[in-house]
């Protein structure tokens, strides 16, 4: 498990009590009872924990969770090259 994928399950447990078995790389932020205020407090603790901007748009109702961890990634890795 890459360090992103750790920090989005440790959050999504911790902060939203979401069932670590309901977490998986197909499910919808949505299908795991977040709202807008969560998402936004998702974005804003990911951003926190891991010094990369999660922007709205990636970490939306329809985003699943392996995308969201693939965005993250995918940042970390351009900041990583800079």
């Amino acid at each position: 498990m890459s360090d992103v994928t750790t920090a989005v399950h440790s959050v999504l447990t911790e902060k939203f009590e979401v069932v670590p078995a309901d977490i998986a790389p197909a499910a919808t932020l949505e299908s795991l009872d977040l709202d807008s205020l969560s998402l936004a407090e998702l974005a804003l603790a990911l951003q926190e924990q891991l010094g990369v901007k999660v922007e709205e748009h990636e970490a939306a109702k329809g985003t699943t969770v392996g995308e969201l961890v693939a965005a993250i990634e995918a940042k970390l890795a351009l900041a990583g090259a800079e």
